[in-house]
């Protein structure tokens, strides 16, 4: 048959889709291995218009939606923390996407703003929807899969990006900017995303001592509100806080506490922390009798690798000062032997790692090899050995003379040792000569052999 769903013309068609599906495919996935060493190594990536641009950049037909990517009009859901590619979803003409609408409103007194939603899908309903900020799911709203239009108000506290996100027969994203928001506390700096060990902020309560009956604080790394008897911490207007001793992205959340008795709840904007020392390891190699590598690789997920420094012997040799994962070092001493070794391994933000290991140049077993042989001679003239085959004295193919071969007379004769070792084809020959007398007489070849 060439038609229907197994004939020929549609077993043809559907092989000349899924190729396009896996060129789509690798058209991302070359885009997001490049993304994922550009989280590391620059400190002006983000998972928002960072990735975004890379993906416009370096793909042509292209159209994104959220985490929604169209690519030659087949359609991917992606992960944007990793970053990678999530589910097929199918064929742009196929695809339903639900429709989503938004308006924010300032409030009067500026201390809030109003988010409009409306959002609507007729085929397969609009199951729920989630409001997002810095990767975290703030409030959620469940609809029940209605295919009715459907309006949400969220009352937007502070300034910045929300993601609205409508669930329905795909999730598709839309961003929302709320600005204008007047805090009722100033955050001085109000937040950070550089990487440390330690951050330090001033904090200014708005409005006068006279209403202001206590302000407390906590550090938390979600920007989901928590309750107003979660805090116990109380701190002074105009008072400096010193936050330290964590891993990740945390908010400073600040409680007011008025006479009257109404409660202010608001945070900062992230602030970035490394206290986590880097992830390392390292190994040593061989590479002569006298000289050995290093090889050190390190990871640091929060700031990156800063430098690398590598100790022989207890003292520093090499300072390498590099964001890449990998260094290598190496070290020439003056025989064979072994050194005790270690790295220092050094994130951006001055967290350090150490690891030891023991390092050794090639090593070597010299050994004595008697090898007989037979020879005719005439007083005062040359002679050559027979040749010896190597692989006679040892199984090893690498074999290297060390000393050079001496002769030892079986009868006390005196002779003497007249050139070579001559190596050829595996074999080593060597000539000896007669100092008195003359005949035949069997010798013996020592040399000493690795």
């Amino acid at each position: 048959m060439l038609t229907g769903e197994n004939g020929i013309i549609s077993q043809a068609q559907n092989a000349k889709e899924a190729t396009a599906i896996s060129q789509a495919r690798e058209k991302l996935e070359l885009v997001f291995e490049n993304a994922k060493i550009k989280k590391h190594t620059d400190l002006q990536y983000n998972e928002e218009e960072y990735l975004d641009n890379m993906m416009k950049e370096e793909i042509t037909n292209i159209e994104i939606k959220g985490d929604i990517v169209i690519v030659d009009g087949f359609v991917f859901e992606i992960d944007r923390s990793v970053p990678k590619i999530g589910q097929y979803l199918g064929k742009e003409k196929d695809t339903v996407f639900p429709q989503i609408g938004t308006t924010v409103t300032l409030a009067e007194d500026k201390k809030t703003a109003t988010i409009n939603i409306t959002a609507k899908e007729e085929k397969n309903g609009i199951s729920k929807i989630e409001i997002i900020q810095y990767g975290q799911v703030i409030e959620t709203y469940e609809c029940g899969n209605s295919k009715e239009q459907i309006t949400k108000d969220f009352i937007a506290k502070q300034n910045g990006i929300y993601t609205i996100k409508v669930y329905a027969g795909i999730a598709l994203s839309e961003k929302v900017k709320v600005a204008g928001i007047i805090a009722n506390i100033e955050y001085s700096p109000n937040g950070d995303e550089i990487y440390k060990k330690q951050h330090q902020v001033k904090i200014v309560a708005k409005g006068t001592e006279d209403n202001i009956k206590n302000i407390k604080y906590q550090w938390l790394n979600t920007t989901v509100e928590p309750e107003a008897n979660s805090f116990t911490i109380t701190c002074n207007n105009g008072e400096t806080l010193i936050k330290n001793e964590v891993t990740g992205i945390y908010y400073l959340w600040t409680l007011i506490e008025t006479e009257s008795g109404e409660n202010y709840i608001t945070r900062s904007e992230p602030f970035y922390f490394d206290n986590k020392m880097p992830t390392a390891t390292l190994t040593s190699a061989p590479v002569s009798e006298n000289e050995f590598k290093l090889t050190a690789k390190a990871s640091d997920v929060e700031s990156g690798i800063e430098r690398y420094e590598f100790y022989v012997g207890g003292v520093l040799k090499e300072t390498v000062t590099t964001n890449e994962q990998t260094a290598t070092y190496n070290f020439a001493r003056g025989s064979m032997g072994e050194e005790e070794c270690y790295i220092k391994v050094f994130d951006i933000a001055g967290n350090m790692e150490q690891i030891s290991t023991s390092a050794r140049t090639k090593m070597y077993t010299w050994e004595m090899w008697s090898v007989d042989f037979d020879v005719s001679y005439s007083e005062s003239g040359w002679e050559t050995c027979p040749d010896v085959t190597l692989s006679t004295i040892s199984n090893n193919p690498h074999i290297i003379c060390k000393d050079e071969p001496h002769l030892r007379s079986d009868t006390g004769k005196g002779w003497e040792y007249g050139g070579g070792p001559a190596y050829s084809g595996g074999t080593l020959s060597a000539k000896i000569s007669a100092t008195e007398g003359w005949g035949s007489r069997r010798e013996i070849l020592c040399i000493r052999f690795r």
